[in-house]
């Protein structure tokens, strides 16, 4: 991290603020000897350092029994609110469990905006931010009740597809001078997809993908003839990969056994995590079930998939972290040993769906796979040519992989929308609105055929007051609102930059340049 901060001057970013407070500090300090509070508020501090650092946050600074941490600086990720939420629920759950003469709890602050982000006091300095975001944080922090998550509206647009909210309403900050609103996170949302959580309400028409769509269905027709099918889905971010598969999923809902593998950026050095959280959705296991409810809604689920029930129960049971009594058969087996073993039971259940009917198996965002999964996922590559399993494994180009090219194996290249296709989308996006052929045109040099980026600059220019719109239209020194890049893209394309050595610098000599320059001999 402290080469990312090597030369760094202070910069414009939008970011993502934690503020988090221990409950009740002044009266721990009356009833606790000095060197057991500082023992207590060190533990505390190295469970919260821990929590940012997981979700790839980083802590600006302590106060006390306070902390201070942003998440997109330094360092951007597509998805900076989203895992500060994680991390503050993770807080929250893990200072509970602090050991020592008393039990704490703590509260949290979060708000996303733009700020003047940078380093105080030269290398090994603490980082600070300066605008309203900071403030916001540390107020809603203020306003939480003990062991409570409390949001700004700004966050909650950036994370709702991830989370269950309750919307508290307007509520008074101490120094801001108008009514903002909160919202208090209740916990994570457990969906099959991270595109099903981002899409729960309602999807635009789909646009210019009949062509990948009836590649996938002429697949899925050879698969249910009995010839096992592999289709490599390769694109970059917002090229419609997990849209394609999703339609592929409804237009044959009926049919297939459907296995769904969500691997996901956090835990990518986690063991077979994709298929854990599989196996807890389709066995229907909940946090509040006692170990032997859920060891028997494990065996119901596992009933008739494998040759030996008991095992195989014991092993996805260890797997899951269930308790179980019996585990004589496992207590000689190394780590090692269960560990291929579960692979192979694992494998063993995929194949057994495909004996009873054509299944449907997805492996989506390999590029986040760990590489247990990716050791099951070649497997079951190997293993599916005479089985009536289509296997879709998406994945973005950086993703590297030496899978064999057989017979029944396709690779496909999701290319971005043409021109025409991307006016289509526009104006199944606008319905009954309308915009003028300035703003029409900006959208789509600036979108660039990427789906994604259509979607949100239409929908950020629709959610612009129409007075303003009509302001800017006719304004030719500004030629439309949106010239700015949309909150819900902004992480994005900050950690494409923040990835390439000098980025920043590049994209504003670029920025001013333009697209097109005169060639320079």
């Amino acid at each position: 991290m402290l080469s990312l901060l090597e030369n760094r001057e202070p910069e414009v970013r939008q970011i993502t603020v934690m503020f988090c407070d221990l409950v009740g500090s002044t009266e721990l300090s009356e009833r606790l000897d000095p060197e057991d509070l500082r023992a207590l508020i060190d533990a505390y501090r190295k469970v919260c350092g821990a929590a940012v650092n997981r979700y790839e946050g980083q802590v600006a600074n302590y106060a006390g029994d306070g902390l201070m941490a942003f998440f997109g600086w330094p360092r951007a990720h597509e998805d900076d609110a989203v895992r500060a939420v994680h991390a503050a629920l993770a807080i929250l759950s893990e200072v509970t469990n602090v050991p020592g003469a008393v039990k704490l709890t703590s509260r949290v602050g979060i708000c996303s905006g733009r700020v003047v982000v940078g380093q105080t006091g030269g290398p090994g300095g603490w980082m600070e931010a300066v605008g309203e975001t900071p403030n916001i944080a540390a107020r809603l922090q203020t306003l939480a009740a003990p062991n409570t998550l409390l949001i700004s509206e700004s966050t909650q647009r950036l994370a709702s597809a991830a989370f269950e909210f309750q919307d508290l309403g307007f509520r008074e900050l101490k120094g801001v001078t108008k009514p903002l609103r909160v919202y208090s996170v209740l916990s994570a949302k457990h969906t099959a997809t991270r595109f099903e959580a981002a899409h729960a309400s309602s999807l635009t028409p789909l646009v210019g993908r009949s062509t990948e769509l009836n590649l996938l269905l002429d697949h899925w027709q050879k698969t249910k003839e009995g010839g096992g099918q592999v289709v490599l889905l390769s694109g970059i971010p917002g090229v419609g990969k997990s849209r394609l598969i999703h339609e592929l999923k409804s237009n044959i809902q009926k049919e297939p056994f459907l296995l769904n593998y969500q691997c996901s950026p956090y835990h990518s050095q986690s063991a077979l995590f994709p298929v854990i959280e599989q196996m807890e959705l389709a066995a229907q296991l909940n946090s509040g079930d006692s170990d032997v409810d859920q060891f028997a809604k494990l065996k119901g689920y596992l009933s008739g998939l494998t040759k030996n029930p008991a095992e195989s129960a014991a092993l996805i049971a260890r797997l899951l972290s269930i308790s179980i009594e019996d585990q004589s058969g496992l207590s000689a087996l190394t780590p090692q040993q269960i560990k291929n073993r579960t692979v192979d039971k694992l494998l063993e259940i995929i194949l057994s769906f495909s004996a009873q009917r054509s299944t449907l198996c997805i492996f989506e965002d390999v590029h986040w796979i760990d590489p247990s999964t990716l050791e099951l996922l070649e497997l079951v590559i190997s293993r599916i040519d005479r089985t009536p399993i289509m296997l879709v494994v998406s994945y973005r180009p950086e993703f590297r992989h030496a899978w064999p090219t057989h017979p029944n194996v396709t690779l496909h290249s999701l290319t971005r929308l043409s021109r025409s296709e991307v006016t289509k989308m526009i104006k199944e996006l606008l319905r009954e609105g309308s915009l003028s052929q300035q703003v029409f045109d900006q959208i789509i040099e600036k979108a660039d055929g990427v789906p994604l980026f259509i979607e949100e600059l239409t929908t950020s220019i629709i959610s612009t007051p129409r007075q303003n719109r009509q302001k800017s239209d006719t304004d030719q020194t500004t030629p439309f609102e949106a010239t700015k890049v949309p909150e819900t893209l902004h992480d994005a394309l900050m950690e494409r930059l923040d990835r390439v050595a000098h980025g920043r610098k590049l994209a504003q000599i670029a920025a001013v340049i333009g697209r097109d320059s005169p060639m320079i001999f």
